[in-house]
């Protein structure tokens, strides 16, 4: 399996973020986050960038898609609506950043600087969408996203389902809630100003749509201590989701929705998934009969090196190692399957000198993972 550079930052810039996507007509969407001269999270300037896969084509030249000079317009995750085909990237407009956690200015004064920037530049905070039906042209979209009931407030995440690291969307295909987007995205269950508040105060959680995208609720907290998901979907339409992590022991969560995203149950540790403390990637796969769930992350419980892939034959609820695809030093990674070319996409950052020096893509047949 040969990995094929798609992004990488030019002099100061940091690629980071990888979402991969493919659409029913075979073509596939990988998008990733330029942060302009650092490769820090509060990047005062960060941009969305694409590149496209059209069946039976190489990929094309990645390029800019949406960005405005000394603004962050930070990348979340991706989905395709597989009932319209269109592909939808999710971001936030952000006019002064704030750290995670340090935090350099009260909230009055971050808003004051915020507005001055959106009155000068004719733009608005906020969450947005990109959108694409073709790979060629690319639409802002702004949205609400509805919080869940007593979520905290929080710059970065807040009341409503942020989808900043997490893994790519699905439109689920089974069960009552068949036709709903769903999406990975985190909370603040409240204010975190360390490390080891995120160990109580972060959770997954969904956001979910039953219009087709044009409007998106936050589901049900996963479980507190988690951040930065991914999921699947199981053949009787319930939500199988899997987290990173703080608690540093090393090991990835599991979790389970019947109700659509709408709440979560049957929280586990999965000690057959080892991990960095890092984002990781699930995917659902039909071939030749078979229902497959895959899970790439890089398979260490200390060090973000040898970007790894599992697969499960039942369904996320025990995995088998696989395959390590890269030995290299990596970190985030996203999957999408194609269908028409019975291929899995693996979008990963990787590099010789950092885990975050480039973002590649390598593609497989299921066979190859599960040596047949």
């Amino acid at each position: 399996m040969k990995c094929q550079r798609l992004f990488r930052g030019e002099g100061d810039d940091c690629i980071r973020i990888p979402t991969i996507v493919a659409a029913p007509d075979g073509t596939v969407y990988a998008f990733a986050n330029v942060r302009v001269s650092t490769s820090r999270d509060n990047a005062a300037e960060t941009h969305l960038m694409v590149a496209v896969k059209r069946p039976g084509c190489d990929w094309e030249e990645a390029k800019t898609v949406a960005s405005r000079k000394d603004w962050s317009y930070m990348i979340g995750s991706a989905v395709c609506d597989s009932v319209t085909g269109k592909v939808m990237c999710f971001f936030k407009k952000i006019a002064v950043v704030l750290h995670e956690f340090k935090k350099e200015m009260g909230p009055e004064e971050r808003n004051r600087l915020a507005a001055i920037k959106e009155e000068r530049d004719g733009d608005k905070e906020g969450d947005y969408v990109l959108e694409t039906t073709d790979g060629i042209t690319f639409t802002q979209r702004k949205i609400e996203i509805k919080p869940m009931a007593g979520g905290a407030s929080g710059f970065l995440l807040g009341k409503g389902g942020s989808p900043h690291g997490s893994g790519s969307g699905v439109t689920l295909q089974y069960g009552p809630h068949k036709g709903r987007i769903v999406v990975p995205a985190r909370v603040s269950l409240k204010e975190c100003v360390t490390w080891e508040d995120l160990k109580t105060g972060s959770s997954n959680t969904v956001i979910y749509s039953d219009d087709r995208g044009e409007s998106f609720v936050t589901g049900g907290i996963v479980e507190p201590g988690t951040g930065e998901g991914t999921l699947a979907e199981r053949s009787d339409g319930s939500i199988y989701y899997n987290s990173r992590a703080y608690f540093n022991d090393g090991l990835r969560r599991g979790a389970v929705s019947y109700d659509g995203g709408e709440s979560f149950v049957e929280q586990s540790i999965h000690q057959d998934l080892i991990e960095p403390c890092c984002n990781a990637a699930v995917l659902r796969v039909e071939w030749q009969g078979k229902t497959i769930f895959f899970f790439s992350n890089p398979r260490s419980t200390t060090d973000r090196v040898d970007m790894s892939v599992y697969y499960s034959l039942d369904e996320g609820a025990t995995w088998t190692y696989g395959v390590t695809i890269d030995h290299r030093k990596a970190a985030y990674s996203s999957m999408c399957y194609d269908a028409k070319s019975e291929k899995v996409f693996l979008l990963f950052e990787c590099g010789t000198e950092t885990s975050v020096d480039q973002i590649d893509v390598v593609e497989f047949t299921p066979d190859e993972i599960l040596g047949q």
